[in-house]
């Protein structure tokens, strides 16, 4: 599995975040001066399948890139979280595409393979 270092500006949601969230996990990344775990990404359109909140702490730091995994989409077993939506993947990327998320905590993911851990520097990923 390779990690690639993948433009921030080219990251899409697919769902919502916590700005809560996002606030405590940029703290504890400032604070340990290092990215572990990579975002992980659908081979084709750049959209986060696990890591929304990573994503805005990278915005908020003003980092160029991230370390990133991309899978192909189709496989990835994707369900919901909320009884009342039902999707598959196709239905996933046609709503992130057309920039309709879907709210927060509502599409989960189970990869083939388990995200590995990585780290670089906040130098590093601000090039």
């Amino acid at each position: 599995m390779t990690i690639e270092l993948v433009p921030v500006l080219k990251l899409r949601h697919i769902e919502g975040f916590s700005e809560r969230r996002v606030e405590k996990l940029k703290t504890k990344i400032v604070n340990e001066g290092v990215w572990i775990k990579p975002i992980a990404l659908d081979n084709n359109e750049n959209l986060v399948l696990d890591g929304q909140h990573r994503m805005e702490v990278a915005r908020s730091l003003g980092l160029s890139v991230v370390p990133a995994v991309k899978y192909e989409y189709a496989e990835v077993e994707v369900w919901s979280l909320r009884p009342k939506y039902s999707f598959d993947w196709q239905k996933v990327v046609e709503k992130a595409v057309a920039g309709d998320i879907y709210p927060y905590k509502t599409v989960k993911h189970r990869f083939p393979t388990p995200l590995p851990s990585c780290e670089y520097s906040l130098d590093e990923l601000k090039q």
